[in-house]
């Protein structure tokens, strides 16, 4: 059993990951608004791991995220895991979604900002991870998932993306990377 904090936990993501987790056993800290940089950095100290799935449209995006990810490295929390966006994911080595030419530009910001915030975790020493749902969420529960490539087209469920981070945290196989989470 793991002592985590979730952060965001109030949001469509945040509740499904605290109900997989507590079902699990784990000891669970929700956090429906980020309390601010420096209060965050505070709640997260002490506990195994880390879950962030927070955002705030009223900022800067780049700054949010960065402030976001510095407060989570500086919590000397032992697992991150930051909930991601897949227009971050590559569709080839090197080139990301956000990256093609057709992308829409109003939503180049958010994910440049999405960006910046996992540009603060690579460059620290902290163990952290971007699990990303790599498609639209919505259907039936499965069950299931796969880590996966970019597919806009998939399905994915919020309870099936929660059950991911779950085990990731009960099973880590990934760590500094970003990784799609995709339906079966």
């Amino acid at each position: 059993m793991a002592k985590i904090v979730v952060f965001g936990a109030s949001g469509n993501a945040g509740r499904q990951i605290v109900a997989a987790l507590r079902s699990r056993g784990h000891e669970v800290t929700e956090i429906g608004r980020t309390p601010g940089v420096q209060a965050a950095a505070e709640v997260a100290a002490g506990h195994d791991v880390a879950v962030s799935a927070v955002v705030d449209l009223s900022r800067d995006p780049a700054d949010f995220y960065r402030e976001a990810a510095h407060a989570l490295v500086a919590s000397g929390v032992p697992r991150i895991i930051v909930i991601g966006i897949y227009p971050l994911l590559e569709t080839s080595p090197g080139v990301r979604v956000v990256d093609a030419p057709d992308f829409p530009a109003e939503h180049r910001p958010f994910c440049l900002g999405h960006a910046a915030g996992v540009e603060v975790l690579a460059d620290s020493n902290a163990n952290w991870l971007v699990m990303s749902p790599a498609g639209m969420l919505g259907g039936k529960p499965t069950g299931s998932y796969r880590t996966s490539p970019v597919n806009p087209a998939n399905e994915l469920t919020y309870e099936d993306f929660a059950l991911a981070v779950a085990d990731e945290i009960d099973h880590p196989t990934h760590h500094h990377t970003q990784v799609g989470i995709a339906s079966t």
